[in-house]
């Protein structure tokens, strides 16, 4: 350590020659100078060492003194700084170097993202940098509360986040939310309308009235369960009770034909590479990007761009914000061809095929036929199928206002019960 702390402060060795030597040390006592190293060499000569900022003191009380006084050897990091007191280049890059140190080591240089599953890291991130944390902020200027107020209050997805800053390196804890129940409009008024034009193999009511039965013809549009339910007459009484309003629901299951066309052109446009290419570089530190050409237009019409990213992982898989990027541009020209028909007939089909599975709800593909036509440079293909689906929609009921007033579930209180009237009976009970 003693060594360490001379090196930084610099030494001299001093070369004392004359007659009285002992006097030297009572000289360097009563001037409160430390010597680091006394030595002997002859009856009249003595070496003594001393930190830079003392020998210049020191010497002016020896020559005082009468002693022949010359420097022997000057160490440590003041002189080896004074060598290169008229290279200003390389003490600029000396002063910039320790003022990235100082500056760097207090820098947000990556930030890991750890506990999502379904939200993207770089939507977290995004955010992150919208509430002022990002790959090059000043770790100290960050107040982590608030951050995380911001975060939660931006993101209804998460549950919990944590920011965590170890030096270089920021921590970010997430927990997604659980996503909230669909909530179902029990009290809109609404039908149950067929969405696809069939036959009707199962139809199982839930709430309200059925208008059809298995085996009958519907249209698209038609109320298969209606909204306005009946209510049921006691047996002793013969008068109408009328209708109630309710959140028709149901399960309807019919055999539906459907019918889907699509079309492609035989002939397509392909590339062709020239084998003409420009590339330029650039480097991306925190997030700045330095460019390293001046040009930067694309002397080319067509051309496809293909850039590579290079980054700089010291330790791990963990990368430091320094990026090489090189972008190629590649120059290209069209031609035209012809497409294979049977090949071009194959991809249509497919296509139908999953356009209808996306069409259907709790379905099933019963039987399938295409129908292929050729005109000119179009291949058309025709799907027919017959599926068996559900087929109802629920659809509120227009132009009606007010709540729905039955019917309820069972642990539910009836629409319009008058709370004090229930405390009431309560205390009469």
């Amino acid at each position: 350590m003693k060594k360490l702390l001379n090196w930084l402060l610099g030494t001299v060795e001093l070369q004392v020659t004359g007659e009285g030597l002992e006097e030297v040390l009572n000289l360097c006592a009563q001037g409160g100078i430390s010597l680091g190293r006394m030595v002997r060499q002859a009856q009249d000569t003595l070496v003594l060492q001393v930190t830079a900022f003392q020998h210049t003191r020191l010497r002016r009380l020896l020559e005082a003194g009468g002693w022949q006084v010359t420097s022997a050897k000057k160490r440590g990091l003041p002189y080896f700084l004074f060598r290169f007191r008229r290279r200003y280049a390389l003490l600029a890059g000396l002063a910039l170097c320790l003022l990235l140190f100082a500056v760097g080591s207090k820098t947000v240089l990556t930030i890991d993202v750890t506990g999502n599953e379904t939200i993207p890291t770089q939507v977290i991130l995004s955010q992150l940098r919208l509430c002022g944390v990002s790959v090059g902020t000043y770790a100290p200027g960050i107040a982590v509360r608030e951050v995380e107020n911001r975060m939660m209050l931006a993101m209804d997805d998460l549950s919990f986040f944590a920011l965590n800053l170890h030096g270089t390196r920021a921590e970010v804890i997430v927990r997604e939310a659980d996503p909230a129940p669909a909530l179902r409009e029990e009290q809109v008024a609404s039908h149950v309308v067929s969405a696809a034009t069939g036959i009707i193999t199962h139809i199982e009511p839930w709430v309200g009235d059925a208008q059809f039965q298995e085996g009958e013809v519907v249209c698209e549009g038609d109320i298969l369960i209606s909204g306005y339910m009946e209510m049921d007459t006691p047996t002793p009484v013969e008068t109408d009770m009328g209708t109630m309003l309710v959140h028709a629901e149901g399960k309807v299951l019919a055999r539906t034909w459907r019918t889907l066309t699509a079309q492609i052109p035989l002939t397509a446009q392909e590339k062709v590479y020239t084998g003409e290419e420009i590339t330029h570089y650039s480097l991306s530190i925190l997030g700045k990007r330095v460019k390293f050409y001046q040009n930067a237009g694309i002397p080319y019409d067509n051309y496809d761009t293909i850039t590579k990213l290079k980054s700089w992982s010291p330790v791990g898989n963990r990368s430091l914000p320094l990026v090489w990027q090189a972008e190629t541009h590649r120059a290209y020209e069209t031609r035209q061809i012809t497409l294979d028909p049977t090949a071009a007939e194959q991809l249509l089909r497919q296509k139908l095929l999953e356009a209808l599975q996306e069409q259907m709800d709790q379905g099933e593909i019963l039987q399938t036929d295409y129908e292929v036509k050729r005109q000119g440079d179009q291949l058309q293909v025709t799907l027919l199928a017959q599926c068996t689906e559900q087929i109802g929609r629920v659809v509120p009921i227009q132009g009606v206002e007010g709540e729905v007033v039955g019917p309820q579930h069972p642990l539910k209180e009836p629409a319009g019960t008058d709370k004090s009237t229930k405390e009431e009976e309560q205390a009469e009970e």
